[in-house]
This record gives structure tokens, C-alpha cells and sequence, in this order.
């Protein structure tokens, strides 16, 4: 069985992507990817060539996305590939759009439009030089950002090879609903899936519910990220390098998370809600905890599935209409929603007067508001790596 790469290896890889945004020499791969360049023949490589605007026709431009390279030696019988995240001409779509519409995946499920159009775009050329290598056993396929979103959706569509898949992805957003991440974290295999995200990096807080990271219902390797605030120097990948170092996968750091049930998050949003309690402001920690009591609240609520395939409404109408059907059912759903509301205001400095109505409209108001600031400053962090 083969052997999956190391942390400092795939880092390396998942950052030398961006080598052939624009140049197609694979000796800027193999000068940006040290660690690997005696296991893979990253000079015989092929460059991956992709759309960078997910939007209309007119705003996209075909450009270098990643490539493609396979083992020699020891890794003889593998193939790599990597994948690009996104530079400005697409960020505002996947990250800044409300809607966030789903459709039919590889394998059945809702998963983000835009981030499968990108791994459309790919497929065909990676399958092209995958065609005729019998000696493929594994594939590795690493991505940063929008590329660990589109490499998620390629180790999905790329079942059907018959190879051994592994997944290595940095600071990337969600890519599917949770059952589509329950399938493929089956179908991998959680062991097979080595996500690493900064604490502080706001790039894989987005899209929102009912959006959901692989492997299914783990941190994965969650790494201290500069600061306490949502950081956007956390989504650089050289900050990514920089983190795993030498390490294993077995021995990176993992933070568990706070709300261990309902009754936790129940608790502290209380407190979170209170105007003389917690310090929130701008808090990464407080902002991982809103979305995950978001989570727990919408899981009691039993029917999230409807907001898989959205049709004409953005999530955040879906979202408020839900949150308040919610909070008329029972007592402590309507507090834990009102204090929800509150606690994301307090986030983002506003305040909210005590005797406040929840309505259809004030949660809607909450949400655009939480989902705009999360979306600007991933847009931030995308760009100062980018630009």
C-alpha cells in the first residue's frame, strides 16, 4: 500500500501549483516543490490548464490551474496531482455569492456549483494522461484554498479508476452538503483525508450551512493560526508551510472543539449574548462557535435537508425562515436563536437593544450581516495571497 505524503511534502505541493498560474516551464514546479522532486518526476509533468472566472463566459480566462506527475523510484506506480486555489478574476464568485446554489455532484449529492464547474474544467485532462498507465495504483491529489474544494470534487469523480485516492487539503472552503462528505469520507476513508486549516483563517469557514468539510464531523488537523482574531496572513500558504514543518500527519496539533453538545452550545451562547459577559469582538474562537451553534441548532430542528438543492432562495432566506419556524416550536429553540443573533452581533461590534423581537426579517438582517463579513474577509485573504 503506498505511502502517503508527508505534511511539509504535500504543503510544498499544494503551494507549487501556483508556480504555472501563468508560466508553463515545470522547472518552476519542481524549484517550488523540493521535497518531492526525488519521488515524483515533476519535470516531465503536464500543466493542468483551467478557467479562473466562475461567472459569466465573457469574465473567464483559461489559465494554468495545477498539473499533473508521476512517481519514480520508491513511488514508482503513483501519480500527483495539484491544484491551484483562486486569484481575484474569481474569488468574488465563490466566495461573496449568498445564493451558493447546489447541484448534482459525481456521485448524486449536492455539492457547490462553482467549485464542480472548476473541477469540470480539469477532468478531462487529467483523465486524458491517466488513460493507458496501468501500473497507477494511487493517486495523491493536493489543493489550497479553491484548489482543496476542486481536488475534494476530483478524488470524488475520480473513483471509478480503481486506484487508491488520497486527499491533502490547506485552508480550503466546504465543498459539498454533509452527505455528500459522509459519502466520500466512506468512500475514502477518513484516514485517506488529511485536511489542515489555521484556527484563524476565515477561507474554510465558507459557504455556510448546510456546506460541509471531509472528513465528515472532524476537525482534522486544526493548527493555531497567527493572532485571535480572524486573520487573514492565517490563509497564506507559505503560513501553512511554516506550521506543519517537519511534522507527521500523527503528530500535528488538534483543537477540540468547545461545543461538545447542544447543552454546551446552549450555554454559551447564553453568555456570548450577554453585553457584560465574554469579550467576543472579531474572535475566531467565538466565530467557529456561532456557526457550530448554528449547526446544533438547525440539526434539532430536523429538516436541513431541505436546504440542499436551493432553487430560487439564497441560503440565508432559507436559513431565517427555518431559525424562525424554530423558535415557534419551543422555548428554549426561540432562546437559543435570539441568543444566536445576538452573539453574532456582538461579534461584528453592533448592538442590539435587550428587548429586541426576533422576526423573519431581524434574522435575516443577522445573517446577511455575519455572512458579508465572513465573505470580505475571506475575499481579503484570498486576495493578499493572490495579489
Amino acid at each position: 500500500m503506498s505511502v502517503e505524503l508527508s505534511p511539509g511534502e504535500s504543503a510544498e505541493i499544494a503551494n507549487s501549483a501556483y508556480a504555472l498560474r501563468l508560466s508553463t516551464d515545470m522547472l518552476d514546479v519542481a524549484t517550488a516543490a523540493p521535497k518531492a522532486r526525488d519521488a515524483f518526476d515533476l519535470r516531465g509533468g503536464v500543466r493542468l490548464t483551467g478557467v479562473t472566472g466562475l461567472g459569466a463566459p465573457a469574465l473567464q480566462q483559461r489559465t494554468g490551474f495545477g498539473y499533473v506527475a508521476f512517481g519514480k523510484g520508491p513511488r514508482q506506480g503513483e501519480c500527483l496531482i495539484s491544484v491551484r486555489g483562486t486569484f481575484k478574476t474569481s474569488a468574488c464568485d465563490w466566495i461573496t455569492n449568498a445564493r451558493m446554489a447546489g447541484v448534482r455532484g459525481p456521485s448524486g449529492f449536492s455539492v457547490h456549483a462553482g467549485f464542480w464547474a472548476a473541477a469540470q474544467s480539469l477532468l478531462p485532462q487529467v483523465r486524458s494522461e491517466l488513460r493507458g498507465r496501468h501500473d497507477v495504483s494511487t493517486i495523491h491529489i493536493v489543493g489550497h484554498s479553491l484548489g482543496g474544494a476542486i481536488a475534494t470534487l476530483m478524488a470524488d469523480s475520480l473513483g471509478d479508476t480503481g486506484c487508491g485516492l488520497k486527499l491533502y487539503t490547506f485552508g480550503a472552503p466546504r465543498s459539498g452538503v454533509e452527505l455528500h462528505a459522509e459519502y466520500l469520507t466512506g468512500k475514502l476513508g477518513a484516514g485517506n483525508i488529511h485536511r489542515a486549516w489555521h484556527d484563524t483563517d476565515p477561507v474554510p469557514m465558507v459557504p455556510i450551512f448546510p456546506y460541509s468539510h471531509v472528513p465528515c464531523r472532524s476537525l482534522a488537523h486544526a493548527m493555531k493560526g497567527p493572532g485571535k482574531r480572524v486573520n487573514v496572513d492565517a490563509h497564506l500558504m507559505p503560513e501553512y508551510i511554516r506550521s506543519v514543518g517537519e511534522s507527521s500527519w500523527a503528530s500535528l496539533p488538534v483543537l477540540q472543539p468547545k461545543l461538545g453538545s447542544l447543552e454546551s452550545a446552549e450555554a454559551w451562547l447564553a453568555e456570548a449574548a450577554d453585553n457584560g459577559g465574554i469579550s467576543i469582538m472579531l474572535s475566531a474562537t467565538a466565530l467557529r462557535l456561532i456557526l457550530s451553534a448554528l449547526d446544533w441548532i438547525l440539526k434539532q430542528l430536523g429538516n436541513a435537508a431541505g436546504l440542499t438543492l436551493l432553487g430560487g432562495a439564497t441560503i440565508i432566506d432559507s436559513l431565517a425562515r427555518l431559525l424562525y419556524s424554530g423558535a415557534l416550536q419551543s422555548i428554549r429553540l426561540a432562546g437559543m436563536v435570539r441568543n444566536l443573533m445576538l452573539a453574532a452581533m456582538r461579534f461584528m461590534g453592533r448592538v442590539v437593544g435587550a428587548g429586541v423581537n426576533i422576526t423573519v426579517g431581524f434574522v435575516q438582517y443577522v445573517l446577511g450581516l455575519l455572512f458579508r463579513f465572513i465573505a470580505t474577509v475571506a475575499l481579503r485573504a484570498v486576495e493578499t495571497f493572490t495579489g
